[in-house]
């Protein structure tokens, strides 16, 4: 399965909760993002888990991260409500949990590089972060929450203010960019193209012509923001390599 699997064009998707797809795990529903493979797959989703729905432990083959969006996400490392970055790194293992609240997050599977990082997982309670972390830019505020050398990888979370721009930056043309919109909305000056909650863009390296001008909508929006990983180099050290016969 293929869907926007070219990293080297612009992809953009508005959520749309009548597109959930039930997954084969009983209680897990996918709106998916991009996607290389079947079940075995390197892919970007929504993933929507069922009141009480329990995961048997499992091994992080090539690494997860995600946002929840809604309810909590429990597993033997804590309980990580709406808000939460989680970073699990390759070889890592949780047995995780949803309770009567239900759960929804989007999340990025078999997307990481072999680093010498460890098996330790990464927790970041983003406003929290905001609090102690902020830094104040033209557009708003942003926190650095991870970043890697030597992919050149870099995630942030951005705040940007109502009606106010959001400028590329070097490391996004050079590298590649993608953004998950948490709340609000980001409008596309080039092509007029409005993004809302849980909408998701990427541009591919060198992707100046649509990246040129966002504008945050008249709430503003806060966006996760992930740059540098889309080179080749960096999509060649992913520790996983799906085929799309995988």
């Amino acid at each position: 399965m293929k869907i926007n699997a070219n990293f080297k064009v612009f992809a953009g998707v508005h959520f749309d909760p009548s597109k959930y797809i039930e997954s084969p795990a009983y209680g897990v529903n996918r709106f998916m993002l991009d996607r290389v493979g079947s079940e075995k797959a390197r892919a970007t989703t929504i993933v929507q888990y069922k009141p009480k729905s329990t995961f048997p432990e499992h091994t992080h083959i090539g690494g997860e991260e995600f946002l929840v969006l809604e309810g909590t996400f429990k597993d033997q490392f804590g309980e990580f409500p709406a808000g939460t970055y989680v970073r699990n790194p390759i070889n890592s293992k949780h047995s995780p949990w949803v309770d009567d609240d239900g759960c929804t997050i989007w999340v990025k599977l078999l997307q990481m590089a072999e680093t010498g990082e460890g098996i330790d997982p990464l927790h970041v309670n983003i406003e929290e972060a905001k609090d102690t972390k902020g830094q104040e830019t033209d557009f708003g505020s942003v926190i650095n929450m991870y970043s890697n050398e030597k992919t050149g990888e870099l995630v942030q979370m951005c705040w940007i203010n109502a009606a106010q721009s959001f400028p590329g930056d070097q490391k996004g043309l050079e590298g590649g960019e993608e953004l998950f919109i948490m709340d609000g909305s980001l409008k596309l000056e080039e092509s007029g193209e409005e993004f809302e909650k849980w909408g998701w863009i990427r541009f591919p390296v060198n992707g100046d012509e649509k990246r040129r001008e966002i504008i945050a909508g008249s709430e503003g929006a806060r966006v996760f923001r992930k740059t540098g990983h889309l080179t080749e180099k960096a999509l060649g050290m992913e520790k996983i390599q799906i085929t799309e016969e995988d």
